[in-house]
Formats: C-alpha cells, sequence, structure tokens
C-alpha cells in the first residue's frame, strides 16, 4: 500500500519537476551570495586603509624606519638603465603621466571633472625631492596613483626614477 502510494506521488509529481527544469533559465532567483551584491569601494572613493599598528610587510623589501630618511639610488643613471626605464616608464607610467610627464597622458581626457589629476613630473615640486621619495612613491603609490611594488622589482623603479629624471632635465634647458 506505502509504495503504490509513493509510486503514485512520484508520477504526480514528475510533471512538476520538469516544468520547473524547464522554466530555470526563464525564472531566475537571486541570491545575496552574488558576487555583484556586495558593498565595494569604486575608483577614487574614500580613504585607503592602513595597515594594523605593528603589521609585518611579508611580501615587500625592508622600509626606513623613520619618515624623513629615504632610500639612496643604488642604480646609475648610465644608458641601460635609462633605456629600460624609458621602456617600463612608456608602459606603466605614460598613460597617465604622459609621454614626456606633463600630466597629460591619453587616459586622463576620460576622467571624471573632480579626480585628481596625474603630477607634472617636471614640476618643481617633484624635481625637488629625493629619488627615494619617489622610489617610496612608486612602491607604495600615493593619492589615486596605485602601487607599483607588485609590477616593478625594485631595480626596474630606480631605472624608471632614473628616466624621470632624464625628462625633468631635458624639461629644464
Amino acid at each position: 500500500m506505502t509504495r503504490r502510494i509513493l509510486i503514485t506521488l512520484a508520477i504526480l509529481a514528475s510533471p512538476l519537476v520538469v516544468a520547473l527544469l524547464a522554466t530555470y533559465e526563464i525564472v531566475r532567483v537571486d541570491f545575496v551570495s552574488f558576487m555583484e551584491n556586495q558593498p565595494s569601494v569604486d575608483y577614487q572613493e574614500g580613504p585607503r586603509r592602513l595597515p594594523a599598528e605593528g603589521a609585518v610587510a611579508f611580501s615587500a623589501e625592508a622600509r626606513p624606519a623613520m619618515a624623513d630618511t629615504f632610500p639612496l639610488n643604488p642604480v646609475p643613471a648610465d644608458a641601460v638603465s635609462l633605456q629600460r626605464g624609458a621602456v617600463l616608464y612608456n608602459l606603466h607610467c605614460a598613460l597617465c603621466h604622459g609621454e614626456e610627464g606633463a600630466g597629460d597622458g591619453p587616459i586622463v581626457e576620460f576622467w571624471k571633472e573632480d579626480a585628481n589629476k596625474p603630477a607634472d613630473l617636471r614640476d618643481e615640486r617633484i624635481v625637488s625631492q629625493p629619488d627615494g621619495a619617489l622610489y617610496l612613491t612608486l612602491t607604495d603609490g600615493f593619492g589615486a596613483m596605485p602601487a607599483l611594488a607588485e609590477n616593478l622589482t625594485p631595480r626596474e623603479r630606480w631605472d624608471v626614477i632614473n628616466y624621470v629624471r632624464s625628462l625633468q632635465a631635458a624639461q629644464g634647458q
């Protein structure tokens, strides 16, 4: 008797199951676990969170202990460094800062009006900074500028800085 009831219920339920399977693509149910329904920060929105006090960096080189102590540039500004720096600058920096470092890269025209514009790398404010300050800016980012520590090795960052210094010297002449 119980077996007959179960078979009858299975036969009666099978059209319902088939109908639900057929309409699954038409009737979609949004679940809260979808990734697009989560809090997020838009581009250039909100302050960056600082690491916890006493946090140890596990994927980067050591930083200077004092804020006014900057690393010294160990890479001489020879032809090889300038050539490598030019290639890396054009790949990673020229989109925002422009080919001559004037902060007029081709992507800037698509930014919102209230967005922070890229710095003119030939400006006296940038020229007067030591190489180590520029190195830390490349490493950690600044404002809307992303950190390039994962994209560039320490040697490549110094090559970019040497190239930027050559742009500044060329503009000063």
